[in-house]
């Protein structure tokens, strides 16, 4: 018997199953958590809303196909050894391309720079592979066996390199992905989660804020927290009535059917909502829209004089109502509305002798945020 050639099977065995196994666990995990809710818009935008991504089955597809593809490439070229981590490089770079989706695919499937960077590099690694192919018969020490073996460890780190490499590429819009996870919660009638949705980031985003504003609307909420997140846009960005504030999954007659009617076309937020009350829809969500719309555009005066229409002025207000009316209380020398609430106004009070206390307009606004943030105060005064 020839130990030899048993040692060299059993080494490349070994490496070839490892490797097997970390690409389809990455490939399957990243499909089906990381990128799924993109995935689901771009197959709806790319099938014209006619088929539904299904995570798993998605997933489980792309890794088979991509795996086939990786013994297809190692069937022919026969890298094993220290230089087998190469054989899955093409199914990595497919993978890359694959996930990388913003919100270009809006407008229909867009390759982007790939057209060119993805024919080069292919290129690249074909004359490689071809020139390791011939030289690996040369290599010495290749009967290291086992899973911690240095022959295994100068594959997996390569591995690694292009699993990291694949999860960067395709986090280049975290906001696509924000809007991605919110739609496809919101068609779940999942509006509590979908609210939640980047509620850590800082990042402002006219979209983003749109859809969670309706998922607010939904669950109530719009007043009590809507300012607790970033806001990005105007009033007239609430509402998907613009040319760039589109839903791209969840359809957006059922945001119209819990309004009450579709708008004309043409028409302004502003002028959609007062048209909606003038039919006779008395609806809460409709206020909101209207006055949390004014505070926004930071129209405190405008938001006074309407308010009393739709609530009234006491200590039962929602929060951010509550917060505008201190604020504006303050504000104003000769107030039209006042309203005094023992406790926000002494908040308001040391809200303004911290900021008082900052000479450096960095060094207030830091202070403040690290206190303030999620108010309609901090937003008033800092969140341009």
């Amino acid at each position: 018997m020839n130990y030899n050639n048993r040692l060299e099977n059993d080494s490349t065995m070994t490496i070839r199953v490892v490797c097997a196994v970390a690409f389809v666990t990455f490939a399957f995990v990243f499909l089906c958590f990381r990128q799924a809710d993109v995935m689901a818009v771009a197959q709806h935008v790319l099938s014209g809303g006619k088929t539904i991504y299904i995570p798993v089955v998605g997933a489980l597809l792309i890794t088979f196909l991509l795996y086939m593809l990786q013994r297809v490439i190692n069937a022919y070229l026969h890298i094993y050894h220290r230089m087998h981590w190469t054989t899955y490089f093409p199914p990595m770079l497919l993978l890359a391309i694959v996930s990388d989706i913003g919100s270009g695919i809006t407008t229909g499937p867009n390759l982007g720079a790939w057209v060119w960077v993805a024919p080069l590099v292919l290129a690249i690694w074909a004359v490689v592979s071809l020139a390791l192919k011939n030289i690996q018969k040369y290599e010495s020490d290749i009967h290291s066996r086992g899973i911690f073996s240095r022959l295994m460890w100068v594959n997996i780190f390569p591995m690694g390199f292009m699993m990291m490499a694949v999860g960067l590429i395709s986090a280049n819009d975290d906001m696509f992905h924000y809007r991605a996870k919110m739609e496809r919660l919101m068609t779940k009638g999942e509006w509590e989660k979908a609210v939640e949705v980047g509620e850590k980031s800082l990042e402002k985003d006219t979209i983003v804020t749109m859809l969670r504003c309706y998922a607010l609307a939904r669950s109530g909420k719009m007043a009590e927290e809507m300012f607790k997140y970033a806001v990005g846009g105007t009033s007239e960005t609430l509402l998907p009535l613009g040319k760039s504030e589109k839903m791209l999954i969840y359809p957006v007659d059922s945001l119209y059917r819990f309004l009450g009617a579709r708008p004309l076309d043409r028409m302004t937020t502003r002028q959609y909502l007062n048209a909606l009350e003038a039919s006779g829809y008395g609806k809460k969500a409709i206020a909101d829209y209207k006055l949390c719309g004014l505070l926004v555009d930071r129209d405190i005066d405008a938001f006074v004089r309407e308010l009393p229409q739709y609530y009234t002025i006491n200590d039962s207000l929602p929060l951010h109502y509550r917060e505008a009316l201190t604020l504006y209380t303050h504000k104003r020398s000769t107030p039209i509305v006042v309203y005094h609430n023992q406790v926000m106004d002494t908040d308001f009070e040391d809200l303004q002798k911290l900021a008082d206390s900052k000479k450096n307009p960095q060094a207030r606004r830091l202070a403040v945020f690290d206190q303030y943030y999620g108010t309609y105060w901090w937003y008033y005064e800092y969140g341009k």
